[in-house]
């Protein structure tokens, strides 16, 4: 196993940008400091043919002008929506960014998915680099100075990611990877034959503004039920409101029980690789880039549309911070977030 460095580009305000890259006999994962990018990540398929399995784009300025599909990305202080771009916490009321039809999304302008972090192999771990950053108190009415680490290490077959955050005052947090997965190589077309399971047996109900209404929904016996393999497509068309609401799948399932356990099985027939999602967070948003819309050339020349990919977040609920009977994500001084997951790969003959 190994860590190199090297130089990617320059941001559009001229900040170099690098890049790390984890290398194993299995795997070889591909990080950026800015926004945490995971550009590549390649592994084989039934075949031994090394295999890029999420999408991105080639250079520093092309992530800059698509901010909005967050591309690979850390996202936070908090991912997801946050209806009306407001919460309460210990009884004060925080005003945020409103970016997407009145709500906040994704934290705003600022996000860690535009941040540059400080990047650096783990000490005392050859397989892993560490991204720091800070994130200012105030930044799109997020209260707190929020001090992040993540961290990437390859480990058999996997990746790891892990996820740490302290702060100077209370806030809220909900950090994920919004990488964009298709098992049959990131330029293969439509990611509708996958075949995915999960034991998720709810899923959170969304209005029309895909916020949550505070209901969770049984999946038993729905499109949204996957906890029987089935193909990403087989439902996503169906005339079922969720459905038609999201334009397909955009839903955070609820993954039952705690600690780092199972959360998901994804299958690309074309190549036989299976992922294995495994994670400490209480759901899961299964997204079928219904929106994806790239506005400049993808890596390798590739050209992404709609429903090329599915971006699998896992993560706390989206607008926690509005509904008290969701798992509680606000943060407090002396008491840091931490989380993990792992994306486990092997092959299917």
């Amino acid at each position: 196993m190994s860590v190199t460095f090297s130089d990617f580009g320059r941001t559009s305000g001229g900040k170099r940008v690098r890049q790390a890259t984890l290398k194993s006999d299995r795997l070889e994962v591909r990080v950026l400091d800015f926004g945490a990018i995971i550009t590549n990540l390649i592994v084989p398929d039934r075949r031994g043919v090394p295999t890029d399995v999420v999408l991105g784009y080639p250079t520093v300025p092309d992530y800059e002008l698509n901010p909005t599909d967050c591309m690979g990305a850390a996202v936070g202080r908090y991912a997801g929506r946050i209806g009306g771009a407001r919460f309460l916490l210990d009884g004060l009321e925080y005003t945020l960014t409103a970016n997407q039809n009145g709500n906040c999304l994704h934290s705003g302008l600022n996000g860690l998915q535009r941040t540059l972090f400080k990047m650096a192999a783990t000490e005392g771990t050859p397989d892993s680099v560490t991204l720091t950053a800070t994130v200012p108190d105030g930044a799109d009415g997020f209260p707190g100075e929020l001090e992040v680490e993540i961290q990437y290490s390859l480990a058999g077959s996997g990746l790891v990611i892990q996820y740490g955050a302290a702060t100077d005052k209370p806030t809220v947090v909900n950090l994920t990877s919004h990488s964009y997965f298709n098992l049959n190589g990131h330029a293969s077309g439509s990611v509708l034959g996958h075949r995915l399971c999960m034991p998720c047996k709810e899923y959170l109900e969304l209005d029309a503004a895909s916020l949550p209404t505070g209901r969770l929904v049984p999946a038993g016996g729905t499109p949204m039920d996957f906890t029987e393999e089935k193909t990403l497509g087989r439902d996503i068309d169906a005339d079922y409101e969720a459905l038609k609401l999201a334009q397909g799948y955009d839903h955070c399932f609820v993954i039952p029980d705690s600690g780092l356990r199972h959360a998901l099985w994804l299958e690309g027939p074309e190549t036989g690789i299976r992922m294995e999602v495994l994670t400490t967070l209480p759901g899961v948003l299964v997204y079928t880039a219904n929106y994806l819309a790239p506005a400049t050339p993808c890596k390798g020349g590739a050209s992404y549309r709609r429903r090329d990919a599915v971006c699998l977040e896992t993560g706390d609920y989206p607008d926690a911070p509005n509904h008290p009977d969701f798992p509680d994500t606000t943060v407090r001084p002396g008491v840091p977030y931490s989380a993990t997951t792992l994306y486990r790969f092997e092959t299917n003959s």
